[in-house]
Order: C-alpha cells, then structure tokens, then sequence
C-alpha cells in the first residue's frame, strides 16, 4: 500500500509541475496574443487593404500585358524566321533564258499585171 501512495504522490508532484508549466504557457501565450492584436489592429485598416487590393490589381494587368505582348512578338519573328527558312532552304533554278524576239518579214506585194488597153 505504501508503494501505491508514494506512486500517487509522485504522480501528483509530477501533475503539479505539468500544471505550473501549462500555467506559464498560458501566460506567455495572452501576451503573445495581446501583441498580435495590436499589431494587427496598426496594420489592417480597411483602406489599407483597398489600396493593397488595388495595387495588385494593377500589377497583374501590367503582368497580363507583357505577356500578352511578348507572345505577339515572339510569333511574329518565328513567322518571319520561318518564312527566311522556307524561301532560302531550296536552291533556287534560275530562270530560262529568254527566247529570241519573234521577226516577221512581210513580203513584197505581188505586181499587178500591166493593164490591156481599153477595147473600144
């Protein structure tokens, strides 16, 4: 029976002291608290909030633009280079020479044959 005793009582002194520690966290956790509030209350003021909202907003529409602006870049030069390849890749024939111009002589009028006299 005595041993059972000396147990409780070792088991109290031990809940004890867990009791005095959660005594002091408990303390330390209103002053941590108390701390965050004032700074949040410095902090998160509605307008505050409004301006960092509208910031962002105007941050992601500058982002939006060059994007949106680099993408037509880079599909115009990948049209153009895309073009320079496929025209300059194949050798090119040269053209045919040009044929010779097409001469037409006319020729002379055959001559009338000399006029009869007039029969009378």
């Amino acid at each position: 029976m005595e041993t059972r005793i000396a147990k409780l009582e070792e088991f109290a002194a031990d809940a004890k002291e867990r009791l005095v520690k959660l005594e002091e966290f408990a303390i330390d956790t209103k002053q941590r608290l108390v701390k965050i509030e004032t700074r949040l209350d410095q902090c998160a003021t509605k307008s505050d909030l409004e301006a960092l909202r509208a910031e962002m907003h105007k941050g992601f529409a500058d982002m939006i633009k060059w994007i949106v602006g680099t993408a037509i870049v880079l599909g115009g030069t990948g049209i153009v280079v895309i073009t320079f390849v496929l025209n300059n890749a194949v050798p090119k024939t040269p053209p045919p020479a040009p044929l010779p111009p097409v001469v037409i002589y006319t020729q002379p009028a055959p001559v009338a044959p000399a006029a009869a006299a007039p029969r009378m």
